[in-house]
């Protein structure tokens, strides 16, 4: 079956045009789930390996150009990605499928996305953030300070001075983890100020359980933080990833609009083989 991989800051993903259904006619054919087909192909080393696995289908309204559903690495669903969904539309603009105004359905509401730079460049507006509030946690035998916010996912925000010398895995999943997020937990970033626009970030996802080299919704969440406790004093903010690229988030005053603007790449097209989802059983 034919795919593309595309990367957006180093968020990889495996994306399918399945809007003829291919997708769900090979899992009923060999018996598999979809969690046990997305898991199978974004596995380093046994599979294509990627962050997570994005499928285009048709929207539910007309009035709309495409449907998605994204899957983290684990096979689990996600509610929005913000740099998935930035390569989800490249992949879209290349299939002929939208052109440079795009709307798209998600989980987390619908979409709206510019083509720039012949897809090089998609900047998206995500969904109106919700549920801020300050936080106080006990993790690990220590207080951490900082804010939840939900940009279309969740995400816990701290600040912290020494951002190279953090053990992002551990801390990272300590807070993901913690019942104040319970039942389905939250992704985690930590953010060090650079200048009155600019912030470097890192981030552990939950889903793919581990430290990824970007996060859109967490860069979003990030930027929004900082620029409501006054640590960053200008917009757009520019958030540097783990990879370092560069991000730019925009929004209104009242944190209401808010869009997500970066760099998108291919990394390749080709072919599974149904031999890839079944070797390893």
């Amino acid at each position: 079956m034919e795919f593309t991989k595309l990367q957006g800051s180093g968020n990889d993903f495996i994306v399918i045009d399945n809007r003829d259904g291919r997708v769900y006619k090979l899992l009923e054919r060999l018996g598999l789930t979809i969690k046990e087909f997305v898991s199978r192909l974004c596995a380093p080393h046994t599979g294509i390996g990627a962050d997570g696995l994005i499928l285009i289908e048709e929207p539910q309204d007309p009035k709309n150009h495409f449907r998605w559903q994204f899957f983290n690495s684990d096979g689990s669903v996600a509610e929005m990605c913000g740099n998935g969904s930035r390569c989800a539309v490249r992949f879209a603009y290349e299939k002929g499928i939208v052109d440079e105004e795009v709307r798209f359905e998600t989980l987390a509401g619908v979409i709206r996305a510019w083509v720039l730079e012949g897809g090089r460049r998609v900047k998206v507006q995500l969904t109106k953030p919700h549920s801020y509030r300050e936080l106080l946690l006990e993790v690990d035998g220590r207080r951490i300070e900082g804010s939840f916010i939900n940009t279309g996912v969740p995400h816990f925000v701290a600040v912290v001075e020494d951002l190279e010398g953090l053990d992002v895995k551990r801390l990272g999943r300590a807070i993901r983890f913690h019942k104040e997020f319970e039942p389905k937990g939250t992704n985690v970033n930590f953010i060090k100020p650079l200048s009155e626009n600019s912030i470097r970030i890192r981030t552990y996802e939950r889903g793919v359980e581990a430290e990824t080299l970007a996060c859109g919704t967490g860069a979003t969440a990030s930027a929004l933080v900082a620029y409501r406790k006054g640590l960053v004093k200008a917009k757009p903010v520019e958030v540097i990833t783990r990879g370092g690229e560069l991000l730019r988030i925009d929004f209104d005053e009242s944190l209401q609009e808010v869009f997500l603007e970066g760099g998108v790449c291919k990394v390749f097209e080709g072919f599974f083989t149904e031999e890839a989802l079944t070797c390893m059983r």
